[in-house]
């Protein structure tokens, strides 16, 4: 009897502990676990972790959940964290040739990269300047940030003449749509070379300009050579009307001689040189003689006309009249010409 009383006994104790445990193991089974991306486990049950741009001052504890703060102005946290204080943005020093291409916020980081011209080295950890592409050459385009330049040779059509680190090779210039003609052929370092003329103008301009200056030329030259020709038969023309003018008893040579004035049909030459007297006839004609004075004027043998420039401006005055009284400074005609003009030969 002894021990089935004893069983009696603690059947009670064991339906009490069932019922104490069964409601525990249904709490533990509806629990959802923790988030590991925005919660955090903490005293056994899940706390709230702080957003971006906020750091957590205090964790949570069996009655509270976690505080959080903002980061400072030169400060980011750009995950859900746990942690205590926010991060410092990178400074980005000029000195070292970086600049910020983008100047970051509370929950974004500053990114710094090297100025243009140079790029980021990793055998450093700074920045170095960028390889010159040489003539011939060009930059392969696009430009990679941080990274070195790309030479690349330049193709047909193309040319480089610069020593440079960002141009990409340039074009040949088309002389066709400039409406002019090619004179040089381009090359991978120089451009092509254009003329100033359109094409279809420069060979007809060409066989005009010559031709026409040729001709220009050749009549000038003519035309110079007629000068001098013509100049040096007029002089020795005049030289021959200046020759021997011979009388009946004088024969006078005129070396040189100015002529001073023209009456109708006579020429007066006056004799600037001493005349050669040839030998006098006997009896001396009208023609003058022995004393007659040397270098006195001679004219030229003409018809019996008295008259002036036949009209053509102011008349001179008739010397068939009154005889000068000087007859030494009158011009003497050959024989037979002083009486052609006297009262009695108009008769």
């Amino acid at each position: 009897m002894a021990p089935r009383a004893r069983r009696r006994r603690l059947l009670p104790v064991l339906l009490a502990l069932c019922a104490l445990l069964c409601p525990l193991q249904v709490t533990f089974q509806i629990t959802p676990p923790c988030a590991s991306r925005r919660h955090y486990e903490r005293f056994g049950r899940c706390c709230n972790k702080c957003e971006p741009g906020t750091y957590m001052s205090s964790k949570c504890t069996t009655t509270s959940e976690s505080v959080c703060l903002p980061c400072g102005p030169d400060e980011y946290l750009d995950t859900w964290n746990e942690e205590d204080k926010c991060l410092l943005h990178k400074v980005c020093d000029t000195g070292k040739a970086l600049v910020a291409v983008e100047p970051g916020n509370r929950t974004a980081p500053r990114r710094c990269a090297c100025t243009r011209g140079y790029h980021w080295s990793e055998d450093c950890v700074c920045c170095r300047r960028n390889t010159d592409c040489a003539p011939g050459f060009g930059v392969q385009h696009p430009v990679q940030l941080n990274k070195d330049t790309v030479c690349q040779p330049c193709l047909a059509g193309y040319f480089s003449d610069t020593i440079s680190s960002t141009e990409e090779c340039k074009p040949w210039t088309n002389c066709t749509i400039l409406g002019k003609t090619e004179v040089r052929h381009g090359t991978d370092t120089s451009d092509v070379v254009c003329s100033p003329w359109p094409p279809t103008k420069l060979p007809n301009e060409r066989g005009i300009y010559l031709p026409t200056l040729t001709l220009l030329l050749l009549f000038a030259s003519v035309v110079f050579v007629a000068a001098v020709i013509f100049g040096v038969y007029y002089r020795k023309k005049g030289k021959a009307l200046t020759g021997n003018v011979t009388g009946n008893s004088n024969s006078t040579f005129i070396s040189s001689g100015q002529v001073m004035n023209f009456k109708g049909d006579i020429i007066v030459v006056y004799v600037s040189q001493n005349s050669q007297e040839g030998p006098a006839g006997p009896g001396g004609g009208g023609g003058g003689g022995a004393g007659e004075p040397v270098g006195r004027p001679v004219q030229e043998e003409s018809p019996l006309r008295c008259d002036s420039f036949a009209g053509l401006g102011p008349r001179f005055p008739d010397t068939c009249g009154a005889p000068d009284p000087d007859k030494a400074s009158r011009p003497v005609q050959e024989q037979g010409e002083a009486e052609a003009c006297a009262p009695g030969a108009r008769r």
